[in-house]
């Protein structure tokens, strides 16, 4: 998430922290969560299926408790340095980044009122903040604010968002008054923008920001106390810049050591709401009195990970033979129970650049034949799984099944999820890993390019990285559309990963509260955006 791979084994220096959700602390645990991330029905025009809460006139007052689980055992309130959900959810109702995803997984400002090319240059932007923003100590949030955060995030200890930052020239940044910054780069980065769909990994912190002293971001909650691997409690920010909200007097968030716990705690009304469900329990939760079960369709994604430098997959016929041996649909009734969209093997269905032409259905002959001409037949592939997120051994084990259509045999390594977040992650031959939506080019530079934290294909395509540098040097939206449909073929066509589907996330909500709705974007509970919820 981002992230960490789930384990503080990265910490110590395997690879920066960065991007998926739900992976982000698993791996320390064991604690399975949902594969769910967030999105809506997989076209650019789409929303997310499950219906909102019905809104009401807001209410004012109650103690709100929400449930997740997946502690990482080194819980933290450092906003720029999250690894679980639970941090996650800390994170966003104490601070707030300049500009996020919203449940529709459309970027939307938030701190800032304006983010645009400077001078019409791709590489320098200008941002301008709200004038009416103020952290909880009282400081007024200011331009010397966001220098010192992008500063931090770049040159500190591995924060997971310096990835997201590209090549942000840091000595640069300047002020060119109270609530503007200039942010110049060194090469051409006109995904700036959408490189920011990483928030959560880029709270705004206050200029000096000392992450032992008691959290002061901008959020709509205030610090009260913070037991780690049990709970958090934050009371309303009654001086937050958004009229009105929050709704509620508090925010409790309560550490579970599993979901199967979590589910007893929202039937027994412990909680209120809880995220990171699996099938099978969203559908016992679908019966149970005074809950509201909210599945919405997600553009996150559990790829299998082909190692397109090591044999067989250096192999252009055996990526494409492995990827037409899926059957779409049935992975996704048998593995998901029914929670997900087929998908194509190509990535960020929200995006308005995603092209939606791209399709792939199962076609054994075809794949035969692949096998046949690359000297492959009667292939044996070594498939490296776990545990780490609902559905990912389930899918792992269908694919076993289809594959032997096609003549080869699959044999399953299932190993711990901390086993697959150790030293070797990243490098297996065969694999399998978990992200959440971003928008086409985030997802790019996350895992397909040679500089990317999480490249499991080890992609170094001299046509992909062309393609990336001329989608970053140009402003002219038509023009980048067109790029990134050239680098959805190749990727469609050459790529190393197998994406059958874009998993569901699962949340559910007590009756007592509304305002939340369905999440599109990789967050659980309706994107944690807890100052619009309220008790009805």
């Amino acid at each position: 998430m981002e992230r960490s791979d789930g384990r503080l084994g990265l910490l110590s220096g395997a690879a920066p922290l960065d991007r998926r959700q739900f992976l982000r602390g698993v791996a320390a645990t064991g604690v399975v969560a949902s594969a769910g991330g967030l999105l809506a029905a997989c076209s650019s025009s789409s929303s997310p299926t499950a219906k909102a809460s019905t809104i009401s006139a807001p209410k004012y007052g109650g103690d709100l408790k929400i449930g997740l689980s997946g502690s990482t055992g080194a819980d933290t309130l450092d906003p720029n340095a999250i690894i679980s959900y639970l941090d996650g959810a800390r994170a966003q109702a104490l601070y707030q980044p300049l500009a996020q995803l919203n449940n529709q997984a459309v970027m939307e400002l938030v701190l800032a009122e304006e983010i645009s090319p400077y001078n019409n240059s791709p590489s320098e932007w200008i941002i301008k903040l709200h004038d009416d923003v103020h952290f909880h100590n009282g400081k007024k949030l200011g331009a010397e604010d966001v220098i010192y955060t992008f500063r931090r995030i770049i040159t500190g200890p591995a924060f997971p968002g310096k990835n997201c930052l590209g090549p942000m020239n840091v000595n640069g940044l300047k002020a060119l008054d109270p609530l503007t910054v200039l942010v110049p780069f060194n090469s051409p980065y006109a995904s700036f923008y959408d490189q920011l769909a990483y928030w959560y990994y880029l709270y705004i912190v206050p200029d000096g920001f000392n992450p032992k002293q008691a959290p002061n971001g901008t959020g709509p909650f205030v610090y009260q106390s913070f037991t780690p691997e049990q709970r958090s409690v934050f009371v309303k920010n009654t001086n937050f810049w958004k009229t009105g909200e929050p709704y509620v007097d508090s925010l409790t968030i309560i550490d579970f050591p599993d979901t199967t716990s979590l589910q007893d705690a929202l039937t027994t009304g412990v909680i209120d709401a809880a995220g990171g469900f699996d099938g099978p329990q969203l559908a016992a939760l679908g019966t149970a009195s005074g809950v509201t079960i909210v599945p919405s369709h997600s553009g996150a994604f559990t790829p299998f990970t082909m190692r397109v430098d090591q044999a067989p997959f250096n192999d252009v016929r055996v990526r494409q033979a492995l990827r037409l041996m899926v059957d779409r649909p049935q992975l996704i009734d048998s593995a998901l129970d029914g929670y997900g969209v087929v998908a194509s093997d190509v990535f960020s269905p929200y995006d308005p650049d995603f092209d939606h032409s791209l399709h792939r259905e199962q076609d054994i002959p075809q794949a035969k034949f692949l096998l046949k001409q690359a000297g492959q037949e009667n292939l044996t592939l070594k498939l490296v799984t776990a545990p780490a997120t609902t559905g990912m051994v389930e899918a792992a084990t269908v694919l076993t099944e289809q594959a032997g259509a096609a003549g080869v045999t699959i044999k399953l390594d299932n190993v711990s999820t901390p086993t697959f977040f150790g030293p070797k992650y990243l490098s297996w031959t065969f694999s399998q890993d978990f992200y959440t939506y971003t928008p086409y080019l985030t997802m790019v530079a996350t895992a397909m390019l040679p500089t990317s934290p999480f490249n499991e294909t080890h992609t170094n395509s001299s046509t992909l990285n062309k393609l990336y540098s001329q989608a970053n040097a140009t402003l002219d939206a038509s023009v980048r559309k067109q790029i990134e449909y050239e680098m959805q073929e190749y990727d469609f066509n050459y790529g190393g990963y197998i994406i059958p589907a874009f998993s569901d996330s699962l949340d559910a909500y007590s009756t007592k509260i509304t305002g939340y709705s369905p999440s599109a974007v990789g967050e659980p509970l309706s994107n944690f955006n807890f100052e619009k919820w309220y008790f009805v």
